[in-house]
């Protein structure tokens, strides 16, 4: 898999009604690939993999996220192929991370961690910017935490930092 690029985001694809679970993994050249993993033996074998287009801005997959019981940007079928839901471009953010937020009344949100603007983008199912927060810092990676109202961001200048999920208060920052 050399060809493809060096491997810059990875995830476990696990359901719990599946005795089967997965890898999918993007590469810095586009790549988006799909191994399935059967939980009685150790081998992967390759379901999916095919090059995504990024267009001028570059085309380097750098997150990825993945949670059973959300709905996502891509759906993994029975047979771990993928089937893109939606597709947007935010001029001038290149995400970082990516993670699923709020799924209640306005249904579900991605979150989108920019890495050199520091802004982090929340969009509903269709696509739409709901809102931008600035933290004003280049961000190396992020988590968000829904049930403890938290995001923690890797700020690469000052540290691991965490932040309420609810504002865009820094709460504090770990050395």
């Amino acid at each position: 898999a050399a060809d493809r690029g060096v491997t810059t985001a990875i995830v476990w694809l696990t359901r719990p009604d599946d005795t089967d679970d997965g890898l999918a993994f993007g590469t810095e050249h586009g790549y988006f690939c799909i191994w399935r993993r059967s939980r009685r033996e150790e081998e992967f074998i390759e379901i999916f993999c095919d090059r995504l287009t990024g267009g001028q801005d570059g085309q380097e997959i750098a997150a990825m996220a993945y949670d059973a019981s959300s709905v996502h940007r891509f759906i993994i079928d029975e047979l771990m192929l993928p089937m893109v839901l939606k597709s947007v471009a935010i001029a001038k953010h290149w995400p970082q991370a990516v993670a699923f937020g709020q799924t209640g009344v306005r249904g579900p949100e991605l979150w989108s961690f920019g890495r050199e603007d520091g802004v982090i983008y929340v969009l509903n199912d269709e696509g739409k910017i709901l809102k931008a927060k600035t933290t004003g810092s280049v961000i190396g990676h992020a988590a968000v935490n829904t049930k403890e109202d938290a995001i923690i961001l890797d700020d690469i200048s000052q540290g691991v930092a965490l932040y309420k999920l609810s504002g865009s208060e820094r709460v504090k920052t770990f050395p």
